[in-house]
C-alpha cells in the first residue's frame, strides 16, 4: 500500500504541475513571437525555433512518463544487485519505489525546463524554473546512488 499511495502523491503532484503549465501557455500563447529561443550557452540564447517547440518538450515528457510507467509494472525486468529469494520483494518495492520517483521528477523537470522557456519567450522572469529543474535532478541522482549503496550492502 505504501508503494501505491506514493505514486498517487507523485502523479497528483504531477498532473497539477502539467495543468498550470497548459494554462500558462494557453494564456501566454497570443503573445509568443513565432520564432523563440530553444537553447541556450551562458544564458544567452543561440539556437531558435518555430514556438511550437514549446509543445515538444510535454509531449516528450508524456512518452517517457509512459515508458518508466511500464518498468515500474515489471521489477523483474530490471538488473538487481545481490538478488536472493529472500530479499526478491523488497528490492522490487525499493525498485519501484525509485522509478516511480524518477518517473515523476523527470516528467517534473521537462515541465519546468519547458516552462523555463515560455516565460523566456514571454518575456518574464524564469529563474526558479532552472534553479528547481537542476535541484529535481541532484534528488534524483542522490536517490539512484542510495539505492546502489542499499541494494549493494544487502546480505538478505
Amino acid at each position: 500500500m505504501k508503494v501505491k499511495s506514493f505514486k498517487y502523491l507523485l502523479t497528483s503532484i504531477s498532473v497539477l504541475i502539467l495543468v498550470y503549465h497548459l494554462i500558462n501557455m494557453f494564456i501566454f500563447w497570443p503573445e509568443i513571437p513565432e520564432r523563440i529561443a530553444i537553447h541556450f550557452t551562458k544564458g544567452e540564447p543561440d539556437n531558435w525555433g518555430l514556438k511550437y517547440f514549446l509543445l515538444v518538450i510535454p509531449l516528450i515528457g508524456l512518452f517517457l512518463w509512459w515508458l518508466i510507467g511500464l518498468l515500474t509494472k515489471h521489477p523483474e525486468k530490471l538488473n538487481y544487485i545481490n538478488l536472493t529469494e529472500k530479499n526478491r520483494e523488497k528490492q522490487y518495492t525499493m525498485a519501484k519505489e525509485i522509478m516511480i520517483l524518477m518517473q515523476n521528477l523527470l516528467f517534473i523537470i521537462s515541465i519546468f525546463a519547458n516552462e523555463s522557456l515560455l516565460r523566456y519567450a514571454a518575456g518574464m522572469e524564469n529563474g526558479v524554473f532552472i534553479f528547481l529543474s537542476l535541484f529535481l535532478l541532484a534528488v534524483i541522482l542522490i536517490s539512484l546512488f542510495f539505492n546502489l549503496i542499499w541494494a549493494a550492502t544487502l546480505k538478505e
